[in-house]
């Protein structure tokens, strides 16, 4: 360790050389452009802080390569690390196999905006939109927590734990107009593995086709004890290649019920489904007497046999009739040339506990006779 905390700058940045030079980078590492930083900085001098910001993003490097082992760097250097920002790729450590998926190919965007107040930077570092869904990957430096998301106190004001200074709250994304971005769902939490790193996901987007191809959000993170939000202004651009947007307008009937596929949605990272349905729900003669059937999910199936299963819950309640039903789903393993709808239900009890099966799974009644068939072009 004092051969890094006594040595010269010069000194300094020649064993950040060596390191780097000694280590086989991927080809899609950092390994080139720190070494120009390195040569940029010796031929033309440079601030302070920049040489400590390069020194610091080349230790970062090594560190992701396992290279440099905890005892090799000095408390100081450790907290010179935690103040730096090191851009990677979030998406690709979520558990959302599309966005990771999106992430690997490179379909997503950069824009490596950082503000700084009061000794923390946050940093807006990735961004993907297919018109489906909104992910925004955040990064955070100058805190030493491992929490970044603070616990949520109100979700209806959004207020949130302020005891701990540095912790964020939740994001607010805008349109230029200051309307809030609508959306079916959404999700924001840290992202497991990777530290100081926050992912905000907003699915079943309302009302696409007003945005187009390109537009632009507003950012406002609030973070704790510090007093005015964290503000970002990023251009958002929907994935350009690889979108199929149908029109199906089939479906199906039994008894009194009827559903029609309003529209199928498949990109490189979701399918979404918008579905409309009137009639009693359809009920199996072992959904009689005391158990009944809950609203209808759909299931969808490729020409492969790939089953894809939205994430939608259930209402506690019998035969729930849902006029529209807007669903996401993840993506097939390959594109897929047809699409089977599969309508099914769970089965409630009087006292509104699902009908499991012998592996503690809910029983599934499936209807064959609902089911429809899609060509994808």
């Amino acid at each position: 360790m004092e051969k890094w905390q006594n040595q010269t700058e010069k000194q300094m940045l020649e064993r950040i050389r060596s390191s780097v030079g000694r280590v086989e980078l991927p080809v899609d590492s950092y390994n080139e452009q720190i070494m120009n930083r390195i040569e940029h900085l010796e031929t033309r001098g440079g601030s302070k802080l920049l040489k400590k910001t390069l020194a610091a993003a080349s230790i970062a490097a090594l560190i992701g390569l396992g290279t440099i082992t905890a005892g090799f760097i000095s408390p100081a250097w450790a907290d010179t690390l935690s103040q730096i920002p090191v851009f990677s790729s979030i998406f690709k450590h979520t558990d959302n196999p599309g966005l990771k998926l999106a992430a690997e190919q490179g379909l997503t965007t950069s824009p490596n905006m950082s503000v700084t107040k009061d000794g923390v930077t946050l940093s807006v570092t990735e961004v993907f939109y297919d018109g489906i869904q909104l992910a925004i990957g955040f990064e955070r430096a100058g805190v030493v927590d491992e929490r970044v998301l603070a616990e949520i106190t109100n979700f209806k004001t959004d207020e949130f734990d302020q005891s701990t200074k540095g912790l964020l709250g939740l994001p607010e994304v805008t349109l230029e107009s200051g309307e809030r971005l609508g959306f079916g769902s959404s999700s924001t939490g840290d992202v497991q593995g990777q530290p100081n790193t926050l992912l905000l996901e907003m699915r079943e987007l309302w009302n696409t086709s007003a945005l187009g191809d390109e537009f632009k959000v507003n950012i406002r993170v609030p973070v704790a004890q510090i007093a005015e939000p964290f503000e970002f202004q990023v251009t958002v651009k929907k994935l350009a290649e690889g979108i199929i947007n149908l029109t199906p307008g089939q479906g199906a009937s039994k008894d009194s019920f009827h559903y029609k596929v309003k529209s199928l949605d498949i990109t490189p990272a979701a399918m979404r489904m918008i579905i409309t349905s009137e009639g009693e729900v359809p009920a199996s003669p072992e959904q009689t007497g005391e158990y009944g059937p809950t609203e209808v999910f759909y299931e969808l199936v490729d020409d492969a046999g790939n089953v894809a299963t939205s994430a939608q819950g259930y209402a506690l309640r019998k035969a729930v009739q849902h006029p529209i039903v807007d669903s996401l789903y993840n993506i097939f393993p390959q594109p897929p040339k047809t699409i089977t709808v599969r309508p099914y239900t769970f089965t409630l009890d009087n006292e509104l506990k699902l009908l499991l099966d012998d592996n503690g799974k809910p029983v599934r009644t499936y209807h064959k006779d609902l089911e429809s068939t899609i060509v994808i072009p």
